[in-house]
């Protein structure tokens, strides 16, 4: 036989408002760092941009709207993205490159650069 329950109690067990106690446990969690010793840090860029020969429907908006707004001289605008990426000095360029064509970017219609800054 089905257990019966209040109108408005949740399935999951435990916790205030029928939350998980997953959820109550993580809000006790601390979330200070126990590890005194920090890595070193590096600043990564990854640039994305549309490959030249796909269209890109947001530089020519872009594009027209200069042209209304009285700019003159701009023969093509592209848009892309610009990713500022903090990582530990122990990620390798390997890496980087995996999650610049599986994460940031659509290999298939965008190309992309990585640059590692000085910080």
């Amino acid at each position: 036989m089905a257990q019966r329950r209040a109108v408005g109690q949740s399935s999951f067990p435990g916790g205030p408002r029928g939350l998980p106690n997953w959820v109550n446990y993580a809000r006790r969690v601390p979330t200070t760092c126990v590890n005194k010793e920090q890595p070193a840090v590096a600043r990564v860029v990854v640039d994305v941009m549309p490959k030249p020969e796909i269209l890109d429907p947001q530089g020519q908006a872009a594009l027209g709207a200069a042209g209304r707004l009285g700019f003159t001289g701009i023969k093509e605008i592209r848009q892309g993205k610009h990713f500022e990426i903090e990582v530990d000095d122990t990620v390798d360029d390997a890496t980087l490159e995996k999650i610049a064509e599986g994460f940031l970017a659509n290999p298939v219609i965008e190309q992309w650069t990585i640059t590692r800054v000085d910080a």
